[in-house]
């Protein structure tokens, strides 16, 4: 009798199921800037691309994401330094040595765009003029490594708008989704003329490679490419910007 009832207290304990310790949600630093990330002035909620595009990510990896706004080279250091998980942006080689790509998200243009009344066709015109650059910002190998050009380094896009419109810049350099958004946003049609295209940019979600959850890494790429073949970051991209963000045509 002792042993069996010794063989039932063994099988009763074998069915008790031991709670799952849930992994720690990825730490994640955003550019804070339209329309990437932004504080929304009712609520005070932060909202944005990359806010839309994490909540996708979150539910199709089953990888909470502890969100946090940044400036730009608040971004980069945390990056660099593993004390932030993730991030979302664009991808340059001479960030490689600090990151790890988990998935490309969506390419998109690297721009200038000039003031109305100032011609703007080929990367000769860009001679002379004053060119509002974000800190820190890739743009393109020819234009970053340029120091003939007269680059005046600002916090934000909306920064750069604003100078541009006082007279202040002559053309601000940046990425065509941004500025597609900020554009209609800020109703500043009439202010922007020629467009120039300097690369087509790819787009990654980054880790860092001091990251303490790189085992993460092969689960985020296989959600970005299912969030991709439903078309759910393009949908994402195009509520925010329309089409014009897109610029394929401007370098056939």
């Amino acid at each position: 009798m002792l042993k069996k009832g010794l063989l039932l207290i063994t099988f009763a304990y074998s069915l008790i199921v031991l709670p799952v310790k849930a992994a720690p949600a990825l730490q994640v630093l955003i550019m804070e800037t339209e329309p990437w990330g932004f504080y929304d002035q009712q609520t005070g909620q932060p909202q944005g691309i990359w806010l839309d595009i994490a909540r996708e990510l979150e539910a199709a990896s089953g990888i909470a994401q502890n969100k946090q706004l940044a400036p730009y080279a608040r971004v980069m250091e945390s990056l660099a330094l593993g004390d932030t998980d993730i991030s979302y942006l664009i991808q340059s080689a001479d960030r490689d040595q600090d990151v790890i790509h988990a998935g490309h998200l969506f390419d998109f243009g690297s721009i200038i765009q000039a003031r109305t009344g100032i011609p703007l066709n080929t990367y000769a015109d860009l001679q002379g003029l004053r060119i509002g650059v974000l800190q820190g910002i890739r743009l393109s190998p020819e234009f970053d490594r340029d120091t003939s050009l007269y680059k005046i380094p600002v916090r934000n896009y909306e920064t750069q708008i604003h100078m541009l419109a006082a007279g202040r810049l002559d053309a601000i350099a940046g990425n065509s989704l941004s500025l597609a958004y900020l554009q209609e946003q800020m109703q500043i049609e009439e202010l922007l003329g020629d467009r120039l295209v300097l690369q087509v940019t790819p787009v990654t979600v980054q880790f860092s490679r001091h990251s303490e959850q790189l085992e993460r890494v092969d689960e985020v790429k296989v959600a970005v490419e299912n969030l991709n073949q439903q078309g759910r970051i393009e949908a994402i991209l195009d509520s925010w910007a329309g089409d014009a963000w897109r610029v394929d045509k401007e370098l056939e």
